[in-house]
């Protein structure tokens, strides 16, 4: 074996062995049909990665005006349940109604159970993308405790992280790199903005994918929160200002009206005391020039 073809054994070695590690690591992502039957896929656990999507993915690459390629998992036409959800109206607290059949049903489980038994054939071709399968990567349970305190108890404890594996979470880095890569190509997306793709690759890269560390993952949503405003999340700091300034007005308006009180109360007083007087001053003039009244006494000498 020559020297070239030493280095180009090596060379397939590597690759093979990478290639090997990726799939070790990698999160398992089982390829699903939407076909007339419902899929094993937790629709549950999809609503909560959509969650971490529509909070911190879509709006970012929206305001870029950067269309996915169809071949990111990511894509709002590949998810699979996103028409069912579009179909699914809260009618009150915890009711729920199919706008398919007008049917209104207990809770959410029930409706989901309908559209796994009705309406499957209503999932669009080429919808085959169970988000719950990258619930893990996207990290929902993080992004459920970052949006309801009530969870970090259980989630952000140090018993968690003392079970958080530093390998796992090297495989999931890896594997989030390439979710970017194939979201974010280098030739850029369908509309070939290579410039944009590079930089929202970056942008995703550094602030999710580096973040995937036992240590890393309990901050990740409030520095992405702090980004841009969300929905129940990042955006309460605006919620707050408003709040303020509402409450600052409605204290300013107290205060003038108060003080506009208090000006027209000694208005009145003075404009009272005013009319007294002048009443008084025309009863004792008047008195004076009855014929009854005590007149002056003439001097006898």
């Amino acid at each position: 074996m020559g020297a070239r073809g030493l280095v180009a054994w090596l060379i397939w070695v590597n690759l093979a062995t990478a290639a090997a590690s990726v799939a070790s690591d990698k999160v398992g992502v089982p390829v699903r049909t939407a076909g007339g039957t419902a899929p094993a896929c937790s629709r549950e656990r999809s609503r909560h990665a959509r969650g971490v999507l529509d909070d911190f993915f879509h709006p970012v690459a929206d305001r870029n005006r950067y269309r996915l390629p169809p071949n990111c998992p990511f894509d709002r036409s590949k998810d699979m349940y996103l028409e069912h959800e579009k179909h699914k109206e809260v009618v009150r607290r915890t009711q729920y109604k199919s706008l398919y059949s007008d049917k209104t049903f207990y809770n959410e489980y029930y409706v989901d159970k309908h559209m796994d038994n009705r309406h499957m054939d209503k999932v669009p071709p080429g919808a085959d993308v169970c988000l719950a399968d990258y619930c893990e990567v996207l990290r929902c349970d993080e992004h459920q405790a970052w949006k309801h305190p009530e969870l970090r108890k259980t989630v952000g404890s140090s018993a968690s992280r003392s079970r958080c594996s530093q390998e796992r979470m090297r495989g999931l880095r890896h594997f989030c790199e390439v979710l970017m890569s194939g979201c974010f190509p280098t030739g850029g997306g369908p509309d070939g903005d290579a410039g944009t793709a590079a930089r929202l690759r970056e942008y995703f890269t550094r602030h999710h994918c580096d973040m995937l560390t036992c240590d890393g993952v309990r901050d990740m949503f409030g520095v992405l929160g702090s980004h841009h405003a969300v929905a129940g999340g990042g955006g309460y700091v605006l919620v707050l200002i408003v709040v303020f300034a509402a409450v600052g007005c409605y204290y300013l308006f107290v205060w003038h009206a108060v003080r506009d009180g208090r000006r027209s109360a000694d208005l009145r007083r003075a404009r009272k005391e005013t009319l007294g007087t002048r009443a008084e001053r025309w009863l004792v003039s008047f008195s004076k020039k009855l014929p009854f009244s005590k007149g002056r006494k003439k001097k006898l000498y």
